[in-house]
């Protein structure tokens, strides 16, 4: 079972509407970050570990740059547990090989329900938040070795440069909430707006939930990585961070109420 703790309870519905749409990175526009170019296939010296998922090149005072995504879940042992891992990495195309700048791997190991890391493709960023020319790369994923349906941990990732990485960790929104067919609605604690720890802790006591741990669904732990940081990257990395979990919300919501109302449906028809 995953460590996660699902919240059961006299919830309030979740809310639905106000929720914002995140879109693809390929469409970036000018404000909203620098422009990509979406790539089918690597050039020759770009290492890809498990299945490529995507791949994006931008320019900037570097020169020309690469950014590879790939992801892996593999086939269960003789023992039946489960590995998995995610994999990226920054290359400057330039010179005769390409140069990595930097490299991201994360795995679970041996799991004993079910292992998953997934990407996900609205996290990923470049932006030049300085002004500078010098951009900073952004990916997030979910991370589970679980055997129900609840939250993931969930990390936000933020590279500058070949050494500087800020991070944001915490939970998503999957099995936040859940279809009450007495209510007729969707229960579950809400999408928190913000991550305090004072914030976090006055939404549990208004729901009256004893003994839940922080983060809560849709929240991460803390800001340490950004203490020494630009004010412009945490403040870039909070907007990214509740702009996905707003998403995640809504779509596990849809899903939630979408088989109740084709089965009402069902019921109604002649």
């Amino acid at each position: 079972m995953n460590s996660v703790q699902l919240l059961r309870g006299p919830l309030r519905p979740v809310l639905m509407g106000l929720l914002m749409t995140v879109a693809c990175v390929t469409s970036v526009r000018a404000e909203q970050g620098v422009a990509l170019t979406p790539l089918d296939q690597v050039p020759e010296g770009v290492e890809v570990r498990g299945k490529q998922v995507a791949a994006y090149t931008w320019d900037d005072r570097q020169g020309k740059n690469l950014l590879v995504l790939a992801e892996q879940v593999g086939e269960r042992d003789d023992d039946g547990t489960q590995s998995a891992f995610v994999y990226a990495a920054q290359y400057v195309l330039s010179g005769e090989r390409p140069k990595r700048v930097w490299m991201l791997y994360d795995d679970v190991q041996h799991c004993e329900f079910d292992a998953g890391l997934r990407f996900d493709r609205a996290a990923t960023r470049v932006t030049d938040l300085l002004g500078d020319g010098n951009t900073q790369a952004t990916v997030g994923y979910s991370r589970a070795c679980t055997s129900d349906v609840s939250p993931n941990e969930f990390k936000l990732i933020m590279h500058v440069g070949k050494s500087e990485k800020y991070r944001l960790r915490g939970l998503d929104r999957v099995g936040a909430s859940w279809w009450d067919e007495d209510a007729g609605a969707l229960r579950g604690m809400p999408l928190p707006t913000d991550c305090s720890v004072a914030a976090q802790q006055a939404l549990v006591s208004q729901y009256k939930e004893q003994g839940t741990e922080l983060p809560l669904p849709g929240c991460y732990g803390d800001e340490k990585d950004f203490a020494k940081a630009p004010d412009s990257y945490l403040a870039f990395m909070r907007q990214q961070w509740f702009a996905l979990m707003q998403q995640q919300d809504a779509d596990w919501s849809q899903s939630q109420a979408q088989p109740q109302a084709a089965s009402e449906d069902d019921d109604t028809a002649p």
